[in-house]
């Protein structure tokens, strides 16, 4: 199953990335005031026709379509075009998310970005690589073991990191802000590259399910505020609620969680 995922995620982000550099698309605004481009349709097209030819038994959840409420934990969820700000304010931040739930947990998970080639994906053995599908680069296990550091990094977008992102962490606790778009944030956390990755409001589950993925099998997590637990799938509405990803769930011990709560 995995082979077929990569292949549908870097087909749809090479459908992407042509229409990127030719400028040639519309963009029209949706009922929830997001904006959706002619890019963002035809990766959904290509993903969701070929998943209902190749697992006509498992049922598909996308951002870009009418989604019905399911009664059962296994499915595939698509995000065709995760940035689309990012694609319409040419920040080559923007990527392609196709995640497959089992049981309520993302199961496997492929996340591409077009402009880069960087691709991180899950095998069915429960691990996480990455590999640049342009350059034809070797690819690289993601490990559960991350050296410790004294300055920790979070991770955000341009917009998100204010107010109480921004203060959860413990007084003594130095740390850094790397600021970047799209689902790529959770796989800086799975290369280790940052370390807390804090997200107050609505997210969606087609934001998170491929990052959450790659990030578990590479040994870290994403914490749901409201339960204290392990995010979970098949949500009312596939919606998320506030969330902590981290790289290592020892990174817990940084944060004032009563700030967080």
């Amino acid at each position: 199953m995995i082979d077929t995922l990569i292949e549908l995620a870097t087909e749809a982000g090479m459908v992407i990335r042509e229409i990127y550099e030719s400028g040639k698309f519309t963009t029209s605004i949706k009922s929830d005031n997001s904006p959706v481009t002619t890019a963002d349709e035809k990766a959904n097209e290509i993903i969701l026709r070929a998943l209902e030819q190749r697992f006509p038994k498992i049922p598909a959840i996308s951002e870009e379509s009418e989604n019905r409420v399911l009664e059962i934990g296994k499915y595939f969820i698509i995000d065709p075009l995760d940035g689309t700000k990012g694609f319409l304010n040419k920040t080559n931040n923007f990527t392609v998310n196709i995640a497959f739930i089992n049981d309520w947990k993302p199961e496997l998970g492929v996340i591409y970005s077009p402009i880069s080639g960087e691709l991180f994906y899950t095998s069915q053995n429960q691990e996480s690589f990455k590999y640049n599908f342009l350059k034809k680069s070797q690819k690289v296990r993601l490990s559960r073991k991350h050296k410790n550091r004294e300055i920790i990094t979070f991770i955000s977008s341009d917009t998100n990191f204010i107010g109480r992102e921004s203060k959860i962490l413990k007084d003594e606790v130095e740390h850094d802000i790397l600021k970047i778009g799209s689902s790529i944030k959770f796989c800086k956390l799975a290369e280790g590259v940052a370390d807390i990755y804090p997200r107050f409001g609505r997210t969606m589950e087609w934001d998170t399910a491929a990052g959450h993925a790659i990030l578990k099998y590479a040994g870290g997590s994403i914490i749901d505020l409201k339960t204290k637990k392990e995010l979970i799938y098949g949500k009312k509405n596939y919606e998320n609620g506030s969330f902590v990803a981290l790289r290592d769930s020892n990174d817990c011990r940084k944060i004032d969680w009563q700030k967080v709560l």
